[in-house]
This record gives structure tokens, C-alpha cells and sequence, in this order.
């Protein structure tokens, strides 16, 4: 940790040496100043031409801005039109995150069609995502292009309650099997966490914030930069004193808190126009308190360290038409629960290594060739397990057709190789079409994912060396038609999902324990309908709304799967007032019936629920803001968890400082 620290701050001064050197001189054009997210706009000189988005997809030839309007990066691993798209994608901007006022990635995803998130215990408690009903470690997460996914998990997943919300520029989720350029993890779908890159004058910022449940939240940052040179560095603090993990109905009474600190910067340099450099930094560290199964437990604490760095150097030639990606990632992870067990205190330690390379050709206009080659290690350890290693190396090939202003077509083909569970072949297959010019479409994708068993499951109490990838394969279809001139649009998908080969117990093998091990032998199958609709009201007023129906059944025990709801809606209206300063939010959740193991180890349903939640923004003036948030507006009582608690009603306030 200390070597990355190091590192950290040596790449930091040089980058910054760098942006000294490279200030323009007082007769040269400065970069457009970049107005702040929620400031009212002041009428300008037209800003630059940003790159061409509808054809395939050239390459944006300055990484260090962001894209261009309706444009995507994660489906294609490039670059590309949103409305072109065969997958099914949703993109966050990072100034609909701050409208909200989410406070962390948790809360933000909760909104998302085709996912459903479940935390056992309120803030900074493991929570999971369920994309289109995969399990939570089908879902592969990036951080500007660094696998998330913890090795030193049971299962290789991501636990997301600690990531915070601030600093984020965009959050993009595909849904369906993204394994053509994702590689193993990604059967479910894909998060991919785009992070704040500064531009123009350096800007400070300083956010304060409290309220319910002793929460306090501080957040300072800085960023800034030019033609040549941008960066952003941030700290932030978050501490909570909770709520007791333990449901009340099971007599939890005490309150578990949760603390956390995340230190993120981002620098880039670009030395010539044909060539870019790109630096990510992450390091969280967190102390949650956290009860026994449905017992009160006032000491047990979880801590985590999470440390993640990249960089990546992109290069252009022949006018853009060739664009290569060369980028090396670490992750390390470390989790440690003060509750001594019988091997002494528990402690999880997980470390990746990735590099990878990425070359897109624009052949024509409208063909784009693709191809990749990645090869990831993998390190995981813990109080009863040695240290094991496995790796990973796979190469795609992807090609993207435009056929003129009609349709768009991508096709890819992938072949991995483990060092311990043999080898994967993927593909993926998209088909989009542009029906009129008012917007209406039809979008279509088929695909396969994998997933190589974690190393816990391979090499743990009930592991099994000889684990096989998990397979899947998927497919969907959506109608896109717009309405009243393109003010409502309304975008329909259907869905199916088949899982083979997945990793479950199996008492017909002896294994380690003589009790059963872990095998290949589960199957399941999930299916579904997602629609979202857009509704421009008024020049003010905007609504949202989402609806997902999900059908789960485990070929096995031809039960539905746990923890996914059947019917998911979310409803969602924002609004900004006559005076240009105000903005007002409501947000409305349902969530229905779910299936989970009670007390007994039974299968219990749990009840369905609503949240409704308000949130509101004044502009004081150009350099002071005024938040407020209401949270579970009714007090809903709700478990996502059988047998953890959940927050009632809470209200915070806050006030945002520029400079």
C-alpha cells in the first residue's frame, strides 16, 4: 500500500510540473471556461465542434473531455452513438446524480431499469446488484476501465456500499452478456464508473452536509486544465451512526455506524495531438460496525482497504483513423472482521493485475474494426485459505457496420484462457435500426458471457479445483417510438437470460469435508420486460418513468430465484422553477414480492414496498448552493434482507461552496 501511496504522489508532481510547463502565454487562446453544473448558463460564443457520433463512432481525439452529447463508450469499448446501439444501455450524468442528491452508488443504481439492489443493513452493509435477475457476481464493474471485481470475495463480486457519489462525470449500464470485450464477470451486464476530468481555470469545491442518523459528509475537491494538461483531486469523508443491522422485529435496538474516507484524482497529459496519457487514483478505507446473525453485536467491526490505480497512454494515427489503447490496472483489497474465529481473526485479501491493449480502425466511414488483447492475474488469500493465484488472458475481434442513416451492425468473437479452468469462446451479435428520422427504432442483441470460478471457490473450505466457467447466453429485443413531436418517448425490451454450468453446492460430491463441495451443476433461466419512458412536460418539468418485470426460475429446484422481485416501477419528476435557481426532485420506488431464506433456513417471501424520496437544490449565487434531501418520506418498514434493518425516515441538508 505504501509503494502505491508513493507512487501515487510521485506520477501527481510530475503531472502537475507538466501543467505548469504547458500554461498558454497571455496571447494565446485559452480553453473555453467551463460553467459549473448547476450554475445557470451565461449566454457564449458557440463552443467547439465535439466529434462526429453518427456514423459507427470515430475515436475522440482529446481524451480528457467528455463525450460528445448522445454518445456511449461501454457498449462498443469505443466511442459510439447511443441511439445507434443494438445493447441496452443507460447513461447517468453526473449532474442528474448531484440533482438527486444520492450520496453514494448504492442510492443512484436503485433508479436504474433491470436492476434490483440489495443491502443487508443500511449504509455501508454489503450490497449486491441483480441485473436482469444474474447473480451479483455476474456483473462486472469498471472505474474508468479498472475491474472492481474483488478476488478475495467468495464469489469474485463487488461489494458497492462504500463507493461514494461525488466526483463522478457519467455512469454507464449495459445490460445483457457483455463478455465480447469484458471478458470473464460480465454475463449480467456491465457498470462502468466514469470519473471527473477537470477543463478550463482550476475550480475548488467544498460540500458539507448532515442530518438523520448522525450522518455527516464532507467533500473537497480540485480541478482544472487546458489543451494539454487536466486534473481533478479529491478527499472526501462520510461517517454515519446508522441504524441497528439486526431488524427491529428481531430486537435489534443498537445503532451500527459506518466511516469512510476516499482520496480519487485524475491527470492527464496530452503531448501531442497525436498521443494522450491518462492516470487514475482510488484509495478508500472504511470502519463498519456490524451485528451477528439476528443478534445484536456491540463490537464487531468490518474494516476494508481498497487501493486502485490505472494508466493508460492512447495514440492516434492516419488523422484518427487508427486509435491504439495501451493501459495497465492494479486493484488491491483487504477486508478484516474483528470478530475472532476459529482460525484466529478473519482477514480477505485480494489482489488483480490487468494490462490490456485495444486497437480500433476505421476502415471507411462506416466500418469500424476492433481488436483487443487483455490478460488479467488474479491473487486472493485469507485467514484459512494460502495465497492462490489463477490468470486469465483473452483476445476479441469486433467489427461495427453503418449501413448509412438505417441501421447499425456490430459482430465479435472472443477466446479466453485460464491457467486453471480451461478455455471460453464468446460472441456477441447487435442489430439496430433507425426507423424515421423522428427517432423511432428497433434494437436487438445476442450474446454469450462466462464468468472463471473465483478462487475462494476453487481452493476454499468447500472448494473444488476442478470448477469449470460459468456460461450463459442471452438475447433481446426493443421497440424505440417517440411522441407529441418527440416530447414523450417511450422504449420497450423483452429479454431472456439461460445460465449453465453455475456454482452451487453439491451434496453428491464428498469434497474436503466429506459433506459435498462445490460443482458445475445449476441451471437457470430469467426472462422479462423493461420499458422507460421520458416525458418532457413543460420546458421545466421532466418525467421519468421505469417499470420492470422480471420471471426467475432455478432449473433445479423449479423455484424462483432469490431476492429478485417480480415488478419493479420507478417514478421520478424533476422540476426547475421560474426564478432559474431552484430545482425540486421526487422520486417514487416500488418493489415487489421477493423470495428469501427466513430464520429456518426456509424459503420465506418478503413483502413488497414503496419508498418515496425528495430532493431540492437552491442557487444562492454563482458560488453557493443549497441542498436538501428527504429519504423514505412515509417511514416505510421493509426488509431487502430477511431478518437486517433498513432506515426509516431521514432528512439532510447541505451546502456546496466554489471557488
Amino acid at each position: 500500500m505504501q509503494r502505491a501511496v508513493f507512487l501515487f504522489v510521485g506520477v501527481a508532481v510530475c503531472l502537475l510540473r507538466m501543467a505548469a510547463a504547458q500554461q498558454p502565454v497571455a496571447d494565446q487562446p485559452l480553453a473555453e471556461d467551463v460553467v459549473s453544473e448547476d450554475v445557470p448558463e451565461i449566454p457564449q460564443a458557440d463552443p467547439p465542434v465535439l466529434p462526429e457520433t453518427e456514423v459507427v463512432g470515430r475515436p475522440n481525439s482529446f481524451p480528457g473531455r467528455p463525450l460528445g452529447e448522445g454518445a456511449v463508450l461501454t457498449p462498443a469499448r469505443a466511442e459510439s452513438s447511443a441511439a445507434r446501439a443494438g445493447s441496452s444501455v443507460t447513461v447517468i450524468q453526473g449532474d442528474e446524480i448531484r440533482a438527486m442528491g444520492a450520496p453514494n452508488l448504492v442510492e443512484v443504481l436503485r433508479r436504474v431499469v433491470g436492476l434490483n439492489i440489495v443491502q443487508a443493513g443500511g449504509p455501508g452493509r454489503a450490497a449486491s446488484v441483480f441485473m436482469r435477475g444474474a447473480n451479483s457476481e455476474h456483473t462486472k464493474f469498471l472505474l474508468d476501465g479498472i475491474p472492481l471485481n474483488d478476488p478475495g470475495n467468495a464469489t469474485r463480486a463487488y461489494d458497492l456500499s462504500a463507493f461514494q457519489a461525488d466526483n463522478i462525470e457519467r455512469i454507464e449500464i449495459v445490460r445483457g452478456p457483455q463478455s465480447l470485450v469484458y471478458g470473464s464477470d460480465a454475463i449480467g451486464g456491465v457498470v462502468n464508473i466514469v470519473t471527473r476530468r477537470g477543463d478550463g481555470p482550476a475550480q475548488a469545491r467544498l460540500h458539507v452536509s448532515g442530518g438523520s442518523f448522525g450522518t455527516i459528509s464532507e467533500l473537497l475537491s480540485v480541478q482544472g486544465g487546458d489543451e494539454r494538461v487536466y486534473y481533478s483531486v479529491s478527499a472526501s469523508h462520510f461517517h454515519n451512526e446508522g441504524i441497528s443491522v439486526v431488524s427491529p422485529r428481531f430486537g435489534g435496538r443498537e445503532r451500527d455506524g459506518h466511516e469512510s474516507l476516499t482520496l480519487a484524482t485524475r491527470f492527464g497529459w496530452t503531448p501531442s495531438e497525436r498521443m494522450a496519457i491518462d492516470y487514475v487514483f482510488r484509495l478508500l478505507s472504511a470502519t463498519t460496525e456490524i451485528d451477528d446473525y439476528l443478534a445484536d453485536n456491540l463490537t464487531r467491526t468490518n474494516q476494508r482497504k481498497q487501493l486502485f490505480q490505472r494508466i493508460q497512454m492512447q495514440s492516434f494515427w492516419l488523422d484518427g483513423d487508427i486509435e491504439q489503447k495501451v493501459g495497465f490496472s492494479l486493484s488491491d483489497f483487504g477486508l478484516t472482521d474483528s470478530d475472532p474465529g476459529f482460525f484466529g481473526t478473519p482477514e480477505f485479501l485480494g489482489q488483480s493485475r490487468q494490462v490490456d491493449w485495444q486497437s480500433n480502425l476505421q476502415l471507411t466511414e462506416f466500418n469500424r474494426f476492433t481488436v483487443g488483447v487483455d490478460y488479467l492475474q488474479e491473487e486472493g488469500s485469507s485467514t484459512v485459505l494460502t495465497t492462490q493465484r489463477q490468470n486469465l488472458a483473452g483476445c476479441y475481434l469486433q467489427d461495427a457496420w453503418d449501413w448509412g442513416e438505417v441501421a447499425t451492425t456490430t459482430v465479435g468473437v472472443r477466446w479466453d484462457e485460464s491457467s486453471v479452468a480451461g478455455v471460453a469462446q464468446t460472441y456477441r451479435v447487435t442489430q439496430s435500426w433507425q426507423l424515421n428520422p423522428e427517432g423511432r427504432a428497433l434494437h436487438a442483441t445476442l450474446g454469450t458471457g462466462f464468468r472463471v470460478p473465483a478462487i475462494a471457490q476453487r481452493f476454499g473450505f468447500y472448494g473444488n479445483p476442478e470448477l469449470l466457467p460459468e456460461r450463459s447466453r442471452g438475447w433481446d429485443v426493443g421497440w424505440r417510438e417517440p411522441f407529441l413531436d418527440g416530447e414523450l418517448t417511450l422504449d420497450t425490451t423483452y429479454f431472456r437470460n439461460d445460465f449453465q454450468d453455475l456454482i452451487v453446492f453439491d451434496t453428491s460430491l464428498g469434497g474436503p469435508t466429506g459433506f459435498g463441495s462445490l460443482n458445475n451443476v445449476g441451471r437457470a433461466r430469467t426472462s422479462g420486460v423493461e420499458l422507460v419512458a421520458s416525458l418532457l412536460l413543460t420546458e421545466a418539468t421532466d418525467i421519468t418513468v421505469n417499470y420492470t418485470h422480471l420471471n426467475t426460475m432455478n432449473e433445479l429446484t423449479q423455484t424462483r430465484l432469490l431476492r429478485r422481485p417480480d415488478n419493479r416501477v420507478g417514478f421520478g419528476v424533476h422540476h426547475r422553477c421560474r426564478d432559474e435557481r431552484t430545482r425540486l426532485n421526487f422520486d417514487f420506488q416500488y418493489v415487489g414480492t421477493r423470495l428469501d431464506y427466513d430464520d429456518q433456513f426456509s424459503v420465506a417471501s418478503l413483502d413488497n414496498y414503496i419508498l418515496v424520496n425528495l430532493s431540492s437544490t437552491y442557487q444562492w449565487s454563482s458560488q453557493c448552493e443549497l441542498r436538501a434531501r428527504v429519504e423514505n418520506l412515509f417511514d416505510e418498514r421493509y426488509e431487502e434482507v430477511f431478518g437486517f434493518g433498513t432506515p426509516g425516515i431521514g432528512g439532510f441538508v447541505g451546502l456546496q461552496l466554489r471557488q
